[in-house]
């Protein structure tokens, strides 16, 4: 059986509970197998309307380069696809070219980089992939539906850490 075709827009439901769910969106792509996944703030019932077009306009409390296992899986579900806000702040990280005197800011998509200056290099993220999961439990944490762990809050979409910032 081969995987359906996920598109940028594409939005999808991440369990929280037997009847309520959160919201996630597909808002980039990185390589050919790995998604910059943006996760809104509402709770919705299972069986209650949801204005698509309404909803990935809310504040993003999670967003992560993750992978599609949990939409294979059926366990999330796609519901729709919106156009990705023009706002939303997808990530510049910083490699390490060659030696360790050498780092580079690298865009969301991995495709545009320049030389680190200043500071740069010391705060901004190394890129890395998480697992579905994580932010699923992330989600119920910032819910208070399950305890809080401190490595959730890497997954909070930083507002002066953009590609934006840095390339455009």
């Amino acid at each position: 059986m081969s995987r359906a075709k996920l598109h940028v827009g594409d939005a999808f439901s991440i369990p929280l509970d037997e009847r309520r769910f959160g919201l996630g969106q597909i808002v980039e792509t990185y390589g050919r197998d790995a998604y910059f996944f943006a996760v809104f703030e509402d709770v919705f019932v299972d069986g209650e309307y949801i204005d698509l077009a309404e909803a990935v306009r809310r504040p993003v409390v999670l967003l992560a380069l993750s992978l599609d296992a949990k939409i294979a899986a059926g366990d999330w579900v796609i519901l729709g696809s919106q156009p990705v806000a023009d706002s939303m702040p997808l990530p510049a990280f910083k490699e390490m070219v060659g030696t360790p005197d050498r780092v580079d800011v690298v865009d969301y998509s991995g495709r545009r980089r320049r030389r680190a200056r200043g500071e740069e290099a010391e705060w901004l993220p190394n890129r890395k992939i998480v697992a579905p999961v994580r932010l699923e439990k992330a989600l119920k944490a910032k819910h208070g539906l399950e305890p809080w762990n401190d490595a959730y809050a890497a997954l909070e979409p930083s507002l002066v850490g953009t590609t934006a910032r840095f390339f455009d």
